[in-house]
This record gives C-alpha cells, sequence and structure tokens, in this order.
C-alpha cells in the first residue's frame, strides 16, 4: 500500500490525542512502534522514533522504504530560544538546521519542499484559530542549555529547538519526498529544561522514563511545581498538535 502520508514522532506523549483522535490501528509488521489511519480518502502511517537524529534517521528510512508515503511530516513538541513564541504556539519549519554545541558549528540541512505551501498551511491553521508561526527548525546532538549554548543560533529567523527535524528533513531531500516540520512550543524562551531531560544522551535509550523523574524529584521535592508544570504543557502541546494535524492533513 502506497500511503499519503507519513507522521515521525519520537515520543508517545506526543501523539496520543492525535491516535485516539483518528481512531488509528496498531501494526506490528515495522521494526519501531507504528499506527495506520485514515486520511481524507486514503491512508496514512504514523511512526515512533524515540528521541534523538539517529533515531529519527532510522525511523524515516524505515517509514519511506516500506510504506512509500507520499508526504513526510516530522512533528512533536519544541523549545523557543527566542522571545516571541509561547508555548502551545505551533510552528511549521520554513528551514531546517543541524547545531553542534561543542563545536559551535551551525549547518543548514537541505529539505525538500513542503506538500502545500507554508503561507497557505499558516493562513489555515490561523484561520481555525490556532497561534502559529513560520520557524527555523534547529536540530541538536542533545539537549542544549539555552543561555550558555544557545547564542550562535540565536540570529535566525524563530529557531525553534529540537532533536529529530533535521534528520528527517535530510532522508526526504535523499528520496525527494515532500517534507513538512511541525513543532509546537513547550518551553518559552527563558525557560530551560529540567536536568532529568537534559542530562538525556543518544544511547541511553529512547527518552527519559518515568523513575528518572522521580529520583530527580525526590533529590529535592521543592521541584515538584517544575514538574507538575511540564506535565501540563506537554498533554495540551499534544492536544494541540492534534488540533494542527486536523487542520492539515486534509490539505495534504
Amino acid at each position: 500500500m502506497i500511503y499519503r502520508v507519513a507522521l515521525l514522532a519520537a515520543l508517545p506523549l506526543e501523539v496520543r490525542p492525535f491516535l485516539r483522535r483518528v481512531r488509528a490501528r496498531r501494526r506490528g509488521d515495522l521494526d519501531l512502534p507504528a499506527w495506520e489511519f485514515g486520511s481524507g480518502e486514503g491512508r496514512g502511517v504514523l511512526g515512533l522514533s524515540g528521541m534523538g537524529a539517529l533515531a529519527a534517521w532510522e525511523a524515516a528510512r524505515q517509514l519511506l522504504e516500506r510504506c512509500r508515503p507520499a508526504n513526510l511530516i516530522s512533528l512533536g513538541f519544541g523549545g523557543a530560544l527566542v522571545p516571541g513564541l509561547e508555548p502551545g504556539a505551533a510552528v511549521l519549519g520554513q528551514s531546517f538546521w543541524h547545531f553542534h554545541p561543542d563545536r559551535g558549528e551551525l549547518q543548514e540541512i537541505p529539505a525538500p519542499a513542503p506538500p502545500r505551501p507554508l503561507s497557505e498551511l499558516r493562513d489555515r491553521l490561523l484561520r481555525a484559530g490556532l497561534p502559529v508561526s513560520l520557524g527555523s527548525f534547529v536540530t541538536t546532538p542533545y539537549l542544549i542549555h539555552k543561555r550558555r549554548q544557545g547564542g550562535p543560533i540565536s540570529h535566525l529567523a524563530c529557531p525553534v529547538l529540537d532533536l529529530e527535524s533535521a534528520a528527517a528533513a535530510a532522508l526526504a531531500d535523499k528520496g525527494g519526498v515532500p517534507f513538512l516540520g511541525l513543532r509546537v512550543i513547550t518551553d518559552a524562551a527563558g525557560e530551560e529544561i529540567p536536568d532529568f531531560l537534559a542530562a538525556w544522551a543518544p544511547g541511553r535509550g529512547p527518552g527519559p522514563r518515568v523513575r528518572t523523574a522521580l529520583a530527580w524529584l525526590a533529590a529535592d521535592p521543592r521541584r515538584l511545581p517544575q514538574l507538575l508544570r511540564l506535565g501540563r504543557r506537554g498533554r495540551a502541546a499534544a492536544r494541540r498538535l492534534a488540533e494542527a494535524l486536523g487542520v492539515l492533513l486534509p490539505l495534504i
């Protein structure tokens, strides 16, 4: 089967509301968690990669080779680097970059054109009442400290930090598949990621686990408000992703 669209996210939290909304059916024939769903008159597939560029590259490769989608969308949560993007805002990727914080190197990643003009997609989201901007998606090899390490990328137009978009964009470009990046902001420019998340690095599994968060909280119970806020932001961002996809997918 050739799918109209393949969606790629890192973590289950990012897509749970969407999977419920479309009544997705689990697939067991791929080497990654995946679901199939109706998309207009055709079908779509959603795969979870786990965190990080290497994981996203491998998951995108599987989706493109085995599902042969007509379009690829990389989606998930993102962090704002400069003022102007508040938690809950959706951002469409206008350019894609890879940033090496240890070397201070910023590299633009070639990406194919989106399925529809970004200005059209943005306008449709705005008409649906969703806050949305066009931005520069900057993929880093690990979660960075914004104030200490984010200076070299702060000059980009509306920079948004993530861990996967550039890898998916590069693979879509290699295969000539129309590509769209969609992120919803979970942390504003002046907010840093909690230590237990920032300590994650490639090779340590798909992402931080609940017991890691509980251990971080037990070390200092005063961190509870920060942990609760993080949970609320994540759930709200996942709902916003589902709302945005509800607007975008009929156009693709």
